[in-house]
């Protein structure tokens, strides 16, 4: 756990004025609100760190590269964790504020993962988070989730729509797992 802290430690005196920014968008209710923030979070997190060559003094702590992968992730779940506990007094509905919970969670997921992979190949964290968002909202826009001559299966797993939530989190988590594999193999070098 001390590993852990000294990551919070570092992400809060690096980035501190970002994160409140971004986590006090996340407060917001709603699902559009969480996925604005959370998708700036993203964007602030290890990809910048590794786009920025500041990767180079996070590699210099006591850390190896799977224990930087995983505080990263976890570190920003418990950012949207954090702030969902916050904002639960004031929701009308706690079972729609749970699966806004687990909505936020497999969006963070999707594109901690996509964005970390395409800078693990030399892609910038920016554009290439531009760009995964703008092709999501391109193939999610057309077809139905309907089993009909329009049917279109990636609203099912798309972060923005998440038509099915399970297959939605099961994309989320697949992706997740090779990011990993991605990040400790190459790890953005």
């Amino acid at each position: 756990m001390k590993k852990f802290e000294m990551y919070v430690r570092k992400e809060f005196l690096e980035k501190w004025g970002a994160l409140l920014f971004f986590v006090v968008v996340i407060l917001y209710p709603g699902f559009q609100s969480k996925a604005f923030g959370t998708f700036f979070l993203v964007l602030f997190g290890l990809a910048s760190d590794l786009k920025t060559k500041r990767f180079e003094l996070l590699a210099n702590l006591p850390f190896k590269r799977k224990e930087i992968f995983l505080y990263s992730y976890f570190f920003g779940i418990f950012l949207i964790i954090l702030t969902f506990f916050v904002s639960l007094p004031f929701a009308d509905n706690n079972w729609k504020t749970l699966l806004d919970l687990l909505k936020s969670v497999n969006f963070y997921t999707f594109f901690f993962s996509t964005v970390l992979i395409l800078v693990c190949y030399g892609f910038d964290n920016v554009g290439g988070a531009f760009l995964i968002l703008f092709a999501n909202l391109v193939l999610s826009s057309f077809g139905s989730q309907r089993f009909t001559y329009n049917f279109n299966p990636y609203i099912l797993i798309s972060p923005t729509r998440q038509a099915n939530i399970y297959l939605a989190t099961a994309f989320a988590f697949f992706l997740l797992f090779v990011s990993f594999k991605v990040f400790t193999k190459r790890g953005g070098e």
